[in-house]
């Protein structure tokens, strides 16, 4: 009986050394290691570039050979980042969002996020750039704040929101309750509000569509704040035209050069309260490359002077300058022209052209098939701003639509508006041709957002605002 005793307590001790070993410290290590998951369009180098560590540390932690052959879903560990543990993932930065903000909005050490992304100064935060932190941080889309008002004291703030001043503290990574400043923003405890970790004030939100801009296209920012308020701003050295789009909340539509250099541009907001106070933000947003095509042409060469172009492009930009405040088209906008050729488009717009191997520019506009005499209509509702003769254009209508968006008609035969006239979508407003600076009949068809050309065929695939 006490040999049979003696066996089972053997047993159970080699079991439990068993199970001690299989649970010892490198592979607990190995479970909370820091990790990230290989995510579409990934590459190894382009992981150990965002994670800042050593590719070939990084292929030997995981024991990777080859580094092309690593899978999305993959997990790879993360070397000599001691003191993190678990999942690593990316999002992108808000507008609004800053050191400070996201620190006290996810509950994460300001040293970490800037461990994680190599951060040495508060301006490489900027909107749309890709964020490394803690999966759990990175799941996070709401939060509950409020503003510190004027002199008031934190034990104030506190009690005013039902709230232990010390746990405000806390949560805000805050020294002491003595340390919060007038107007700072601070997140709560409880429950959570559908905002960002931002720097607004409480009843503020600014929002930028997309996160990230690109050449030629049309973005939106829309700024939410109280019924009374006045809303200003500028992209770069472009002034931001808002309008009241809903309730307490304000919409501005702007175009990117096409040929904008690719790179971080300021985009600043402005915020006047009914009572007088004033709120001003700027932050850097991302402004990405087009993909856009190269075509060669010839033309004649008397209509290649640059200073021409230069005179054109700036004649239309007077013309599409004022931001009239009524907005008269709704939904998306209509081709120009019936079907089939709608969708028949002899050039894109945005396409990088050489004329004649000498003077270079892009397609400022969608051209669309047609003979000449081929109607022209009108996409959406407006007012004729122009009509008349151009030497590269040709006969060219150009209407406003209101909210700064123009539209314009080039190289017709016959133009059948007049300045001033109210238009509707559909309405027949001219004929294809093939005058000015062409190689055949066709319609070039042009759309301004914000004193800018932008791409048409958003704007037939999509709604604005």
């Amino acid at each position: 009986m006490k040999r049979t005793k003696r066996l089972l307590f053997w047993l159970l001790l080699v079991g439990l050394v068993g199970w001690l070993a299989s649970h010892s410290q490198p592979g607990r290590a190995q479970e909370t290691a820091p990790y990230y998951v290989v995510q579409p369009g990934d590459t190894l180098s382009n992981i150990a570039y965002r994670l800042g560590v050593d590719l070939q540390q990084l292929a030997q932690a995981n024991d990777i050979t080859d580094p092309s052959r690593i899978q999305v879903g993959q997990k790879l560990v993360i070397p000599n980042l001691e003191g993190v543990q678990g999942e690593i993932a990316a999002r992108p930065a808000i507008f609004g969002e800053n050191l400070t903000s996201l620190s006290r909005g996810l509950g994460l050490a300001p040293t970490l996020l800037a461990r994680l992304n190599h951060l040495v100064s508060p301006a490489q935060i900027f909107a749309g750039r890709s964020l490394l932190m803690p999966r759990a941080a990175a799941d996070q889309n709401a939060f509950h704040h409020a503003d510190l008002v004027g002199a008031e004291s934190l034990l104030a703030f506190g009690l005013s929101h039902g709230q232990n001043p010390w746990a405000v503290a806390l949560l805000n990574r805050l020294p002491g309750t003595w340390a919060a400043l007038p107007g700072d923003t601070l997140f709560l405890p409880g429950e959570r509000d559908a905002s960002a970790p931002v720097a607004f004030p409480q009843g503020v939100d600014v929002q930028v569509h997309p996160a990230v801009w690109v050449q030629g296209r049309t973005h939106e920012v829309r700024v939410r704040a109280p019924e009374g308020s006045q809303i200003g701003g500028r992209y770069d050295a472009q002034a931001l035209h808002f309008f009241p789009f809903e309730a307490e909340q304000w919409v501005a539509l702007q175009g990117v050069f096409a040929l904008a250099t690719p790179g971080l541009y300021p985009l600043q907001v402005e915020v006047r309260f009914p009572d007088g106070r004033a709120f001003r933000f700027q932050q850097a947003l991302q402004v990405q490359r087009g993909q856009y095509a190269f075509e060669r042409l010839h033309v004649a060469a008397s209509l290649l002077d640059p200073a021409l172009n230069k005179k054109e492009y700036q004649d239309f930009a007077n013309l599409a300058a004022p931001a009239t405040p009524t907005r008269y088209w709704e939904g998306r906008f209509r081709a120009p022209v019936a079907p089939p050729l709608d969708t028949c488009h002899p050039s894109y717009f945005g396409t990088r052209r050489s004329y004649n191997d000498t003077f270079f520019w892009y397609h400022t506009g969608l051209d669309f098939c047609g003979r000449v005499g081929t109607p022209i209509y009108a996409p959406a509702d407006g007012v004729v701003v122009f009509t008349g003769q151009t030497k590269i254009h040709g006969w060219v209508t150009m209407i406003d639509h209101g909210w700064g968006v123009y539209t314009a008609y080039c190289h017709q035969t016959a133009v059948l508006v007049e300045k001033g006239q109210r238009v509707h979508a559909g309405d027949l407003i001219g004929k294809v041709g093939r005058t000015g600076r062409v190689t055949g009949p066709h319609l070039h068809w042009e759309v301004w957002v914000g004193d800018v050309p932008v791409d048409p065929q958003e704007w037939l695939e999509k709604v604005y605002p």
